[in-house]
């Protein structure tokens, strides 16, 4: 599970590093993009469940922020901890050849595009709700 976690983060990076960014510029843009789909999934699913049993909704600024705060205490000791992306994410270039991790990186390319998907088709569900409702 972690290495698919590894996986999905380095599809971003290999992405951003073919555009010629550096490794920490990647890095942080895989960061950010999965920290922020993840956490704008968590928040439309909160929102649609209190908003469909008439409750109140479980996020606001506060519990977004720390949310934030401890994905990004998360991410530090997973993965920036003594530069072990690095260490990683060479593994992986030098076995990007091979048709399992070929078969990885499709599969972390279909997470990452169906958690955008996802994404906006909640984001367009909630807009229309509260604008039309």
């Amino acid at each position: 599970m972690i290495d698919f976690y590894y996986i999905v983060h380095y599809v971003i990076y290999r992405f951003y590093r073919r555009h010629n960014e550096t490794c920490n510029t990647s890095i942080m843009y895989a960061f950010t993009i999965l920290g922020g789909l993840s956490l704008g999934f968590i928040d439309l699913i909160d929102h649609f469940v209190c908003l469909f049993l008439n409750i109140p909704g479980l996020f606001n600024k506060v519990s977004i922020l720390a949310y934030a705060i401890l994905w990004m205490i998360f991410e530090y000791i997973v993965l920036f901890r003594n530069g072990r992306y690095r260490e990683l994410f060479n593994e992986y270039e030098r076995q990007s050849n091979t048709p399992e991790m070929k078969s990885k990186c499709k599969k972390a390319k279909i997470f990452n595009f169906s958690l955008l998907v996802l994404d906006i088709l909640l984001l367009i569900i909630a807009d229309y709700l509260n604008h039309y409702q």
